[in-house]
């Protein structure tokens, strides 16, 4: 079990008041790549990133798998609702996104969440290296553009 994401973000650090949401980007990926990360991921789906950079440097990244009779509109109209949270904090980011589950749906919860939770798991371990396994090829931005159908910022 997971444990609760508000629990994550300790208000008196210094670091997560400080950190406030710059931009947020949203890659929905070409077959390659979410073969690449989703193996036997299906065509029934959509697979993608989203990556949320700080004023201090940091991002956190979330990846995402959308059944495609789960995508209501397009890719576009989809991400859009994830721009209110530019200019928070992790911490009112996390309530955020907690206020809208409803809304949002169990998909788009879930992602904002896990970002943030990477987010905050990287401030944290600022000074170590952080990582579960090796998605370096994340980072690169003209690799995901290159492999990205659909693509949006906040």
């Amino acid at each position: 079990m997971y444990p609760e994401p508000l629990t994550l973000v300790r208000e008196s650090d210094e670091c997560t008041q400080a950190c406030k949401i710059t931009r947020i980007e949203c890659f929905q990926f070409d077959c390659e790549l979410s073969d690449k990360l989703q193996p036997e991921h299906g065509d029934d789906c959509h697979c993608g990133l989203l990556t949320i950079s700080t004023n201090l440097g940091t991002c956190g990244l979330g990846q995402y798998v959308i059944p495609c009779g789960n995508l209501k509109g397009d890719f576009v109209q989809w991400a859009t609702v994830f721009q209110k949270l530019k200019g928070l904090n992790l911490k009112d980011g996390l309530q955020y996104a907690h206020q809208r589950q409803e809304a949002w749906g169990e998909v788009r919860t879930l992602l904002i969440q896990s970002a943030l939770t990477d987010l905050s798991k990287k401030l944290e371990h600022a000074s170590q290296a952080y990582g579960k396994e090796d998605l370096s090829f994340l980072s690169d931005r003209n690799y995901l553009f290159e492999h990205s159908g659909a693509y949006i910022s906040f």
